[in-house]
């Protein structure tokens, strides 16, 4: 409920009038216990009916909400974010916890003294910039520069909700992140995350869905991932074939213009109109039935008022007459976007926080309320958001569609209630033949020895590319003697580029001469053992860093290489797959053990032996059975390990 509203101006900066409105201060539920008083907490907890969850970086309790609606107990939600922390706890219940995530230690002390040691659900939607290629190139380039170390907060936030999983253990954890993720460093990104569940005894799958298909009225694309264990395989939920539409959504909030800033008005339609609008209005206690909240908007500048007034619905910036274009048309082609009635709308963000001009009304010549952005985001008319009105837009901007979340709430309860069963999946079969395979077949060279080190391992992989695995063997195994570490290889440098010159390519010999003084330099001679300080190496690349992670530290890895890519491409049926779906299907074909060592070695002999570039032998291929080529056709066993990899659909 709100206790208080305080009203401040920020300094203008432009021409449009700038007032920050209402500072809204929200009280905790009233079904919400006072943490502090853990006897009360205790008892709460005791009462409480249906699975339980824990909410990580919840902002405003979108996802937590949507889970309450599927019958879950949402016991904390947690954010960095302290007004998204109070108006989660106003409007989901429960406790809240607002603090530093990057370090999960305090937050887990709160837990202990609440006495809640397991859950049934962990849910939250991580921040995984830093793990993209995009987010790794400008680390590197930070560090490099000495702007900053290695270490990134973003990135330990991953680590930390991992550690909140391995202490919790709870049966079901559900992860939600940006459609982009999975081609993220040509798909690398995904698959840690795959294996970091894996590495604590889950089986996951991911998908990326359209909300639009769950009743929200935008077009919002969002991955989910589902790790589960001792539970039934996970079934994604069934689409509905009606979409919601704008004029569906917010067709009966009053008309008010630009610089609104009552916090209360009167429904333009006194009932609901639509299936949807009375979802949004169910919940409002009887003194606030007639009335709605929240429905204030920004200011208008005169000369956005005329351009707004230009455009139809389903119009944008390069639709204006040019007297009225304040910006580029070339490059801000879509700067303004009149929404249209019977359509969806576009993705609500929390650019909204910042200017609505992707958002105006179809009608009205101003960008939308903060009530309507949150009707577009599925959150009832009950639900209240702390702050000033920019502080909402961001809040609203950043949630889960609380629809889309109780559609995936749902499919998890029904999942935790069937019996878990074991599988046998086609990718088991893949591995078995395959390793059966090779241990007849095995090819033996001196790099992969049961002694070797990660240093070997890089010296051998930095030689092996580009060049034939005979014609490196004699050459390794001088360098093992020159250089059997990076000290040696430095104090040692112009041996090592004589040992190496038979191979050809200076420029790589050089390379691995810069690798050493690196090593040396700046981690006291130590590989490093993470895949973004590998590839900070001269010239490590993507397979390079996976193979010295899989070979010399024993991590499972996905490698790919010519032949790797022929050998997936020919089992699958396709003549060209995108890296990143690459690298899923060599995940997904490892079977539960991963992609190790032994796999690996399997495959990249197949492709050297067997599954050759020209001329492969098929008839003798341990995989003809499963092959979509090999075999004359799709195979039911090609089929199923689609199904089974082919878990990210691409928009």
């Amino acid at each position: 409920m709100p206790t208080k509203q305080t009203t401040k101006k920020s300094p203008v900066r432009t021409a449009v009038p700038s007032h920050r409105g209402p500072l809204l201060r929200l009280s905790p539920s009233s079904d919400a216990p006072d943490p502090k008083d853990l006897a009360a907490v205790r008892r709460w907890r005791k009462g409480l009916k249906g699975p339980t969850a824990i909410d990580l970086f919840c902002g405003a309790g979108g996802l937590s909400l949507g889970l309450k609606q599927a019958g879950f107990a949402v016991l904390v939600g947690a954010d960095n974010d302290e007004r998204a922390v109070e108006t989660h706890t106003a409007s989901v219940g429960g406790m809240g916890y607002a603090g530093d995530l990057s370090d999960p230690v305090d937050f887990l002390e709160h837990l202990e003294g609440w006495g809640i040691d397991s859950v049934d659900l962990l849910a939250g939607g991580v921040p995984c910039q830093p793990f993209s290629r995009a987010g790794q190139s400008k680390i590197r380039d930070l560090v490099r520069a000495g702007a900053r170390g290695v270490d990134d907060h973003r990135a330990s936030l991953w680590r930390s909700f991992m550690d909140v999983v391995a202490r919790l253990h709870p049966r079901v954890v559900l992860v939600e992140n940006v459609p982009e993720l999975p081609v993220w460093d040509d798909g690398a990104v995904l698959v840690g995350f795959l294996e970091s569940f894996k590495d604590l005894g889950y089986s996951v799958t991911a998908r990326v869905i359209d909300c639009f298909e769950h009743g929200v009225p935008q077009h919002r694309a969002r991955l989910f991932i589902i790790a589960s264990r001792d539970v039934a395989d996970f079934q994604w939920p069934e689409p509905k074939r009606k979409h919601t539409t704008l004029r569906d959504a917010i067709g009966d909030l009053p008309v008010v213009p630009g610089g609104q800033r009552h916090e209360t008005l009167r429904y333009r339609a006194r009932r609901p109109l639509t299936p949807f609008q009375k979802r949004m209005r169910a919940g409002l206690p009887r003194s606030s039935r007639s009335v709605i909240h929240d429905h204030i908007t920004r200011a208008v500048r005169h000369d956005d008022w005329e351009a707004y007034g230009e455009l139809e619905q389903g119009q944008t910036y390069a639709d204006l007459p040019q007297r009225l274009r304040r910006y580029r048309s070339d490059i801000f082609t879509d700067k303004y976007k009149r929404l249209a009635w019977d359509e969806l709308s576009r993705t609500i963000t929390a650019h909204l926080a910042k200017d609505g001009y992707w958002y105006i009304h179809p009608e009205q010549h101003r960008t939308l309320s903060v009530r309507e952005a949150a009707r577009l985001q599925t959150f009832p008319d009950h639900v209240r958001f702390a702050g000033a009105p920019s502080h909402r837009y961001r809040q609203i901007g950043n949630a889960v569609p609380p629809m889309m979340a109780e559609s995936i709430g749902r499919a998890i309860i029904a999942t935790m209630g069937r019996p878990a069963k074991t599988r046998t999946t086609a990718s088991a079969g893949i591995r078995l033949d395959l390793l059966r395979w090779h241990r007849r077949n095995a090819r033996s060279f001196p790099w992969r020895g049961s002694r070797l080190n990660p240093w070997h391992v890089l010296m051998a992989e930095m030689c092996l590319h580009r060049t034939r695995a005979d014609q490196v063997a004699p050459v390794f195994e001088a360098l093992l003697k020159i250089a059997p570490t990076p000290e040696d290889m430095v104090s040692r440098a112009d041996s090592a580029l004589e040992a190496m010159k038979s191979l050809g390519l200076r420029w790589r010999a050089e390379n691995l001469i810069k690798v050493a003084n690196a090593l040396v330099d700046e981690l006291d001679g130590r590989v490093p053992d993470s895949d973004l300080e590998l590839r900070m190496l001269p010239g490590v690349g993507d397979y390079v860093s996976q193979a010295v992670l899989c070979f010399g530290f024993g991590r499972r890895a996905t490698l790919i290489d010519t032949n790797t890519s022929r050998i997936v491409g020919r089992l699958m049926g396709r003549e060209k797959t995108r890296r990143w779906q690459l690298r899923l299907d060599l995940y997904g074909l490892a079977g539960e053990d991963g992609p190790d060592a032994a796999f690996n070695y399997g495959l990249l002999d197949l492709g050297a032996l067997v599954c050759k570039s020209s001329n492969p032998e098929c008839d003798v291929c341990p995989l003809q059975s499963n092959c979509a080529t090999g075999s004359g056709g799709e195979t039911a066993t090609t089929v199923a390990v689609n199904e089974e990899v082919m878990c990210i659909n691409e928009r």
